[in-house]
C-alpha cells in the first residue's frame, strides 16, 4: 500500500495503543505508547545464568541463584523479557483470561524483540509453546503460548510444532500453589508424542509467565527423554 495511503488511514483513523487504546504518536513497532512500554521493566544483568532471575542489586557477575545451585534442572536455560509487574500483569491478564487474543501480535512482536548477549532465537532448530490440556483450551479458546510461539516462528522463519509436546492430564491452576505443590501438581501431566520432531533437536520452549519453573521444568524433562538436545525457555514475564 502507497505511503501516502496510510497517511491518510492515519488521519482519519488515528493508530492507537495496543494496550491502553489510546491515540498516540510515540509507539514503537510494537505498537506500545512510551507511556505503556515505560511501565515494563526489562529484566536485566546481573541474573542467574540458568534461569535467568535478576538480583535485587545491579552490580556484580551474573552467578547462579540458590534454587540453581544444585544444578539438578531439565532445561539448560531460562530468560523472561520483563518483570513481571507495572503493566503487565493487566495485559497478560486481559490477553490470558479475558479472551482479548489482538494483545497476542504486541506482546509476540515485544518477546521477539528480545534481545540479550548470551541469547539468540538462531541458535534453536524448533519452537514449541507449552501446551493447555484440551478441556482448558475448550473453554479458553486459544493457547495464549502458541500465539507467542508464532510471531517468533514467523519473525526468525524457525519450525514451529504445537502437537508434538501435549498436555495428557488436567491440572489445578498453579497460581495459589507453593513450589513444592506446583511441582508435584505438574508432574506427569506432559508427553512427547511425535519423538521424531523432537529427536537430536535444540528447542525453544515459549510459555507467557516464569513463576517457579515447575511447569517448563516438567515439559524440558519429557523433551528431553524424548531425545531432544537441549530444552531452552523464553517467556513474557518473571514473576519473581
Amino acid at each position: 500500500m502507497a505511503p501516502w495511503w496510510h497517511a491518510l488511514i492515519d488521519f482519519f483513523f488515528p493508530p492507537r495503543c495496543s494496550f491502553c487504546g489510546e491515540n498516540r504518536e510515540d509507539k514503537n513497532p510494537a505498537g506500545v505508547c512510551s507511556a505503556c512500554s515505560g511501565q515494563i521493566r526489562k529484566v536485566a544483568h546481573p541474573c542467574c545464568p540458568r534461569c535467568g532471575v535478576g538480583f535485587a542489586s545491579d552490580l556484580g557477575e551474573d552467578h547462579l541463584c540458590s534454587d540453581c545451585l544444585g544444578g539438578n534442572g531439565h532445561f539448560t536455560k531460562a530468560r523472561a523479557l520483563a518483570h513481571y509487574e507495572g503493566i503487565l500483569p493487566e495485559i497478560i491478564s486481559r490477553f490470558k483470561y479475558r479472551g482479548d487474543s489482538r494483545l497476542a501480535k504486541p506482546l509476540g512482536d515485544l518477546l521477539a524483540d528480545y534481545g540479550d548477549p548470551d541469547f539468540s532465537f538462531r541458535d534453536y532448530l524448533l519452537v514449541i509453546p507449552v501446551p493447555l490440556h484440551p478441556r482448558r483450551l475448550r473453554r479458553r479458546g486459544f493457547n495464549q503460548s502458541l500465539l507467542l510461539a508464532r510471531r517468533i516462528s514467523r519473525r526468525y522463519s524457525l519450525p514451529l510444532n504445537f502437537t508434538a509436546l501435549r498436555r495428557i492430564r488436567a491440572t489445578a491452576p498453579q497460581t495459589e500453589l507453593s513450589a513444592a505443590e506446583r511441582r508435584k501438581n505438574i508432574r506427569g501431566a506432559f508427553a512427547v508424542f511425535r519423538e521424531r520432531a523432537v529427536a537430536e533437536k535444540s528447542i525453544l520452549l515459549i510459555d507467557d509467565v516464569f513463576t517457579t519453573g515447575a511447569t517448563v521444568e516438567e515439559c524440558a524433562k519429557v523433551l528431553l527423554k524424548a531425545g531432544a538436545n537441549r530444552v531452552d525457555v523464553l517467556t513474557l514475564a518473571r514473576a519473581r
